[in-house]
């Protein structure tokens, strides 16, 4: 199955697909930023809930497996994850930021909250554990 993942950059992985832009990524914290368009809404023209809990999932991931040592990337897998939606956007702009809470040897912690835009009211939070792969 990992010779089916698309590499980082392609313009086929999921998060391309779905005009996720990950502006900052360093160890322990990734920033998200998406400029809604319409493949993003839902019936009642807000953000799907499907597009938030991918984005605090994607978020989540990615705060916590870039290597601080290395700098690298790490591959990892969700193993567990909740998601609050707690606002409705209203602006154009999801800004969604990952933050690690801990990480052991096979699996990590992290967190994230999204923002409707760069300085906007708290739309979702979420939760995640994750496992390393070898």
């Amino acid at each position: 199955m990992a010779s089916d993942a698309l590499p980082e950059g392609d313009p086929n992985r999921f998060e391309t697909i779905m005009g996720f832009d990950l502006a900052v990524w360093r160890p322990g914290f990734c920033q998200y930023r998406v400029p809604l368009g319409p493949q993003h809404m839902n019936r009642q023209s807000r953000p799907h809930g499907g597009v938030i809990s991918a984005l605090i999932d994607a978020a989540g991931m990615y705060a916590g497996n870039k290597d601080a040592e290395t700098g690298e990337g790490r591959r990892a897998v969700t193993i567990s994850m909740t998601c609050n939606y707690v606002g409705a956007a209203q602006g154009d702009l999801l800004v969604c930021e990952g933050r690690l809470l801990k990480a052991g040897r096979s699996t990590f912690f992290a967190e994230a909250r999204l923002l409707d835009g760069d300085d906007g009211p708290l739309l979702a939070t979420g939760q995640g554990a994750y496992k390393f792969l070898r």
